[in-house]
């Protein structure tokens, strides 16, 4: 066992290098190498299909905690409309139309309707795992991403429901009517959502009474894993169940950390008589700082679980089946392909989007792991299994290398296309207030106070935080929040005296009406406490104003969002404090 965790620690390491320094995304090294290893050495990864469902089931709610916790709940009801056709009637759709056309494309099996929506159920939804692995790669659009993994995320419960509750039934000789589909459906939706909130909800409550760090990592991680044994018991969507329940926690945790009033400094003297309910539910669950480690620390334990399923799908590649069944498997691959092109290219063109995204959401469509799981799941009986097996196992290879390889291609081509969609993307989301701020984003600089203008001053904290994080060199960051009310000469000054104190190295910016940022290089964060204290003192000193001052320290593990949190809560901290004008926040 200590042999086999070494040469899975050695093939995550490995395919990090290639990926850093080919830019070639980790999972297809990853396959490659598993695979190289499992060849040259067949008796040191010995699965069999039962003990790849095990394991399979053990990752996925691992690997989906943290894509969940970082999908946006407003995104997702924005663009509601989209993420309900991709994951729901494209699916059937694309089903309906495969097992159409089928059997004039292989007319050599005598396939009935059963059989084909099997196969196809199969493979016509995405894997929510290959195809976060990947996207997660590349930077696009976050409205793009938003549709890829909100897709993958579920469209796999309607091809499961389709699979478990239509094909299997009428593999096994059953009736399956309309009515029983309907019901089935209704039922399995409001099953799986119930027990993931139900779960969700107890997860919240028992992080309340548990103030320990480990205990509350431990309860997250508890309250994915039961709703997805508690749905799978019952034969329902056990990753709606997943997917419902992070959501649900992360909304109660979202709205308690929103609220401002909460009181984090209960009062000793409290009533003996007062329901311990109403004590529980006055105690912050956890803070924001601790929130955002958990999303860190959750995502560094799925990309090793998310290693361990590419590698034991890598391990149970079977060549010579592969190579009997490839003119099926390449003809399954076509077809897909046209089918999910076909019903993207009508989403983007019916929402009116740009058309370089029918490529990049077409090649989103990676199949994965739990294909593999639904045609183990094919009754032994079924003389087609094998093949099947076969099929899906090709199917799952050439979607996660052809398409990754495609869509690096086409992202790369379309560089400067899809950076100008994340600035419009941007611009759509900002508010009313921020309107003609926004409007001149594109320019350089600010003209009254010199500082680069929000857009642009992302781009260079963004290029600063590479920088940092492959030379290992120290970055902090400052931010400045100045009166709503403050007239442009002062902001003239204001600017004048930053550009005079900081370096030539250093960055001087504007994120929004109140608020400026300055990047330092190579500083530790205390050498930008110090130059926080000069500013302020200097501004304030020529200024009839007071200022305050949020200061972090960029680490590794660091995006754009969490490192605007850390400022976010720094400044809150400050501007809520009599007298301490600069908060740190590490």
């Amino acid at each position: 066992m200590l042999i086999l965790i070494t040469v899975l620690l050695i093939i995550i390491i490995f395919s990090r290098i290639i990926e850093e320094s080919f830019k070639i995304p980790s999972t297809l090294s990853i396959i490659v190498l598993a695979f190289l290893v499992s060849y040259l050495f067949p008796n040191l990864f010995i699965i069999n299909h039962e003990e790849f469902d095990e394991i399979l089931y053990l990752m996925l709610p691992i690997i989906l905690l943290p894509d969940i916790l970082n999908l946006s709940i407003p995104e997702l009801k924005k663009h509601a409309k989209e993420i309900f056709y991709l994951a729901f009637i494209a699916v059937i759709i694309s089903i309906l139309i495969a097992s159409i056309i089928t059997p004039y494309l292989l007319p050599q099996y005598q396939w009935n309707i059963g059989i084909l929506i099997a196969l196809f159920s199969m493979l016509m939804a995405t894997d929510a795992i290959t195809v976060a692995s990947i996207m997660n790669k590349f930077k696009l659009p976050e409205q793009l991403k938003v549709y890829a993994e909100s897709e993958s995320l579920f469209n796999d419960v309607t091809a499961l429901i389709i699979f478990y509750f239509i094909a299997i039934p009428l593999l096994n000789g059953g009736d399956v009517t309309f009515l029983s589909i309907n019901i089935t459906l209704v039922r399995v939706l409001i099953l799986s959502i119930v027990i993931g909130v139900v779960i969700a909800s107890i997860g919240y409550f028992s992080i309340k009474i548990l103030k320990n760090t480990f205990d509350q990592f431990l309860i997250i991680y508890l309250v994915v894993i039961v709703s997805f044994l508690l749905a799978e018991h019952f034969h329902i969507a056990g990753i709606l169940s997943i997917v419902s329940s992070v959501l649900t926690f992360k909304i109660l945790l979202q709205k308690e950390l929103s609220n401002e009033n909460i009181n984090r400094n209960i009062d000793n003297q409290i009533n003996i008589q007062r329901n311990i309910l109403e004590l529980i539910k006055k105690v912050p669950a956890i803070t924001k700082k601790e929130f955002r480690e958990y999303k860190k620390e959750a995502m560094f334990i799925g990309i090793f679980a998310n290693a361990i399923v590419f590698v034991i799908i890598a391990n149970i590649i079977n060549i010579d089946d592969m190579i009997l069944h490839y003119k099926e498997i390449i003809m399954i691959f076509i077809i897909t392909t046209i089918i999910r092109y076909g019903s993207i290219f009508t989403m983007i063109k019916a929402f009116n989007l740009p058309s370089r995204w029918i490529e990049s959401l077409s090649l989103a469509g990676s199949k994965g792991a739990l294909a593999i799981i639904m045609s183990h799941s094919l009754p032994n009986t079924f003389i087609y299994k094998e093949m099947f097996i076969s099929i899906v196992i090709g199917n799952v290879i050439l979607s996660t290398f052809i398409y990754t390889i495609l869509l690096m291609f086409h992202i790369a081509k379309h560089k400067q296309e899809y950076k100008q969609d994340i600035i419009t993307f941007n611009e759509k989301h900002i508010t009313q207030d921020d309107y003609n701020r926004c409007l001149i984003d594109i320019i350089e600089k600010d003209t009254v106070t010199d500082a680069y203008n929000k857009s642009f001053i992302e781009d260079i904290l963004l290029h600063e935080m590479a920088r940092t994080q492959r030379y290992k060199i120290n970055l902090a960051l400052l931010c400045i929040e100045i009166p709503s009310n403050t007239k442009d000469d002062i902001l003239e000054i204001i600017g004048t005296t930053v550009l005079d104190r900081i370096r030539v190295n250093d960055y001087f910016g504007k994120i929004s009406e109140v608020r400026y940022i300055i990047i330092t290089s190579n500083t530790s964060l205390s050498g930008a406490i110090v130059l926080a204290e000069k500013l302020i003192f200097d501004i304030e000193e020529k200024n009839p104003i007071k200022l305050f001052c949020g200061v972090t320290e960029i680490s590794d593990k660091d995006t754009l969002d969490s490192v605007f949190d850390k400022i976010d809560d720094a400044l809150s901290r400050a501007i809520l404090k009599d007298g301490q004008q600069i908060e740190v926040e590490v």
